[in-house]
Protein backbone atom coordinates (compact mmCIF):
# COMPACT_ATOMS: atom_id res chain seq x y z
CA UNK A 1 0.00 0.00 0.00
CA UNK A 2 1.39 3.42 -0.96
CA UNK A 3 1.29 6.52 1.23
CA UNK A 4 0.32 10.01 0.08
CA UNK A 5 3.77 10.54 -1.45
CA UNK A 6 3.67 7.39 -3.51
CA UNK A 7 6.10 5.32 -1.41
CA UNK A 8 5.26 1.88 -0.19
CA UNK A 9 5.78 0.79 3.38
CA UNK A 10 8.65 -1.40 2.24
CA UNK A 11 10.40 1.61 0.61
CA UNK A 12 9.91 3.73 3.74
CA UNK A 13 11.24 0.93 5.95
CA UNK A 14 14.27 0.64 3.68
CA UNK A 15 14.97 4.37 3.89
CA UNK A 16 14.63 4.35 7.68
CA UNK A 17 16.98 1.35 7.91
CA UNK A 18 19.52 3.09 5.68
CA UNK A 19 19.42 6.20 7.88
CA UNK A 20 19.81 4.15 11.06
CA UNK A 21 22.68 2.15 9.57
CA UNK A 22 24.45 5.35 8.52
CA UNK A 23 24.02 6.77 12.03
CA UNK A 24 25.40 3.58 13.58
CA UNK A 25 28.42 3.64 11.25
CA UNK A 26 29.09 7.31 12.12
CA UNK A 27 28.81 6.64 15.86
CA UNK A 28 31.12 3.64 15.53
CA UNK A 29 33.70 5.81 13.72
CA UNK A 30 33.44 8.43 16.45
CA UNK A 31 33.85 5.81 19.17
CA UNK A 32 36.86 4.28 17.42
CA UNK A 33 38.47 7.73 17.09
CA UNK A 34 38.53 8.03 20.88
CA UNK A 35 40.55 5.42 22.74
CA UNK A 36 38.64 3.09 25.01
CA UNK A 37 38.55 4.11 28.66
CA UNK A 38 40.63 2.10 31.06
CA UNK A 39 39.07 0.43 34.05
CA UNK A 40 41.57 2.10 36.41
CA UNK A 41 40.08 5.53 35.73
CA UNK A 42 43.44 6.89 34.59
CA UNK A 43 43.13 8.38 31.12
CA UNK A 44 45.41 7.18 28.36
CA UNK A 45 47.87 9.58 26.77
CA UNK A 46 45.59 9.95 23.74
CA UNK A 47 42.59 10.72 25.96
CA UNK A 48 44.62 13.28 27.88
CA UNK A 49 45.84 14.97 24.69
CA UNK A 50 42.33 15.00 23.22
CA UNK A 51 40.87 16.53 26.40
CA UNK A 52 43.60 19.18 26.65
CA UNK A 53 43.22 20.14 23.00
CA UNK A 54 39.43 20.39 23.43
CA UNK A 55 39.85 22.59 26.52
CA UNK A 56 42.26 24.91 24.68
CA UNK A 57 39.86 25.20 21.77
CA UNK A 58 36.99 25.91 24.17
CA UNK A 59 39.03 28.64 25.87
CA UNK A 60 39.66 30.29 22.50
CA UNK A 61 35.93 30.15 21.69
CA UNK A 62 35.00 31.63 25.08
CA UNK A 63 37.42 34.51 24.56
CA UNK A 64 35.72 35.31 21.24
CA UNK A 65 32.32 35.33 22.97
CA UNK A 66 33.28 37.38 26.04
CA UNK A 67 31.38 40.60 26.74
CA UNK A 68 32.45 43.48 24.53
CA UNK A 69 33.70 45.61 27.43
CA UNK A 70 36.02 42.79 28.57
CA UNK A 71 37.28 42.22 25.03
CA UNK A 72 38.01 45.94 24.57
CA UNK A 73 39.85 46.13 27.88
CA UNK A 74 41.91 43.06 27.00
CA UNK A 75 42.67 44.42 23.52
CA UNK A 76 43.88 47.70 25.03
CA UNK A 77 46.21 45.85 27.40
CA UNK A 78 47.58 43.74 24.54
CA UNK A 79 48.06 46.80 22.35
CA UNK A 80 50.05 48.44 25.15
CA UNK A 81 52.22 45.32 25.44
CA UNK A 82 52.83 45.19 21.68
CA UNK A 83 53.59 48.88 21.54
CA UNK A 84 55.75 49.32 24.65
CA UNK A 85 57.09 45.86 25.50
CA UNK A 86 57.44 43.61 22.45
CA UNK A 87 60.00 41.50 24.33
CA UNK A 88 57.26 40.59 26.86
CA UNK A 89 55.02 39.37 24.03
CA UNK A 90 57.91 37.28 22.68
CA UNK A 91 58.69 35.92 26.16
CA UNK A 92 55.07 34.84 26.56
CA UNK A 93 55.25 33.09 23.19
CA UNK A 94 58.28 31.19 24.48
CA UNK A 95 56.24 30.24 27.54
CA UNK A 96 53.38 29.11 25.30
CA UNK A 97 55.73 26.91 23.28
CA UNK A 98 57.24 25.59 26.51
CA UNK A 99 53.89 24.44 27.86
CA UNK A 100 53.40 27.03 30.60
CA UNK A 101 49.81 27.63 29.49
CA UNK A 102 49.01 23.92 29.42
CA UNK A 103 49.46 20.98 27.11
CA UNK A 104 46.61 21.88 24.72
CA UNK A 105 47.78 25.44 24.04
CA UNK A 106 51.33 24.15 23.64
CA UNK A 107 50.19 21.61 21.03
CA UNK A 108 48.31 24.33 19.13
CA UNK A 109 51.45 26.49 19.16
CA UNK A 110 53.68 23.58 18.08
CA UNK A 111 51.37 22.95 15.12
CA UNK A 112 51.95 26.55 14.08
CA UNK A 113 55.69 26.20 14.66
CA UNK A 114 55.76 23.12 12.43
CA UNK A 115 53.99 24.94 9.58
CA UNK A 116 56.76 26.92 7.84
CA UNK A 117 54.53 28.11 4.97
CA UNK A 118 52.25 30.13 7.22
CA UNK A 119 52.85 33.46 8.93
CA UNK A 120 53.99 31.83 12.15
CA UNK A 121 54.81 35.05 13.97
CA UNK A 122 51.31 36.42 13.34
CA UNK A 123 49.61 33.16 14.34
CA UNK A 124 51.65 32.83 17.54
CA UNK A 125 51.05 36.50 18.37
CA UNK A 126 47.30 35.95 18.02
CA UNK A 127 47.49 32.84 20.17
CA UNK A 128 49.37 34.56 22.97
CA UNK A 129 46.99 37.51 22.73
CA UNK A 130 44.21 35.04 23.52
CA UNK A 131 45.91 32.90 26.17
CA UNK A 132 47.74 35.65 28.07
CA UNK A 133 45.69 38.80 27.47
CA UNK A 134 42.27 37.23 26.62
CA UNK A 135 42.18 39.24 23.41
CA UNK A 136 40.21 37.87 20.44
CA UNK A 137 42.15 37.37 17.23
CA UNK A 138 40.31 40.09 15.28
CA UNK A 139 41.09 42.64 17.96
CA UNK A 140 44.74 41.56 18.04
CA UNK A 141 44.93 42.15 14.28
CA UNK A 142 43.26 45.55 14.65
CA UNK A 143 45.78 46.45 17.35
CA UNK A 144 48.68 45.35 15.15
CA UNK A 145 47.46 47.62 12.37
CA UNK A 146 47.57 50.65 14.68
CA UNK A 147 51.26 50.15 15.44
CA UNK A 148 53.83 52.25 13.63
CA UNK A 149 56.17 50.52 11.17
CA UNK A 150 58.97 50.71 13.75
CA UNK A 151 56.80 49.14 16.46
CA UNK A 152 55.69 46.41 14.07
CA UNK A 153 59.31 45.69 13.14
CA UNK A 154 60.38 45.56 16.80
CA UNK A 155 57.60 43.12 17.63
CA UNK A 156 58.37 41.01 14.56
CA UNK A 157 62.07 40.80 15.51
CA UNK A 158 61.23 39.77 19.06
CA UNK A 159 58.74 37.12 17.95
CA UNK A 160 61.13 35.75 15.30
CA UNK A 161 63.80 35.44 18.00
CA UNK A 162 61.35 33.44 20.14
CA UNK A 163 60.51 31.19 17.19
CA UNK A 164 64.18 30.56 16.40
CA UNK A 165 64.84 29.83 20.05
CA UNK A 166 62.01 27.27 20.13
CA UNK A 167 63.19 25.64 16.90
CA UNK A 168 66.73 25.19 18.22
CA UNK A 169 65.42 23.55 21.43
CA UNK A 170 63.48 20.91 19.48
Amino acid sequence: MANSRGKTRKQLDGEVNDILAARQRREARERSALPASRSSGIPSQAEYEHREFAEASQKLRSIEKAPLAERKEAAAAFLTAMREQPQIVAERIEWLLGGDYGFGPMQLAKRVLNSPRMNRSAALTHMIAAFEWSTPSAMAVAGWKTLTKGQQAALERAVQTAIKSAETED
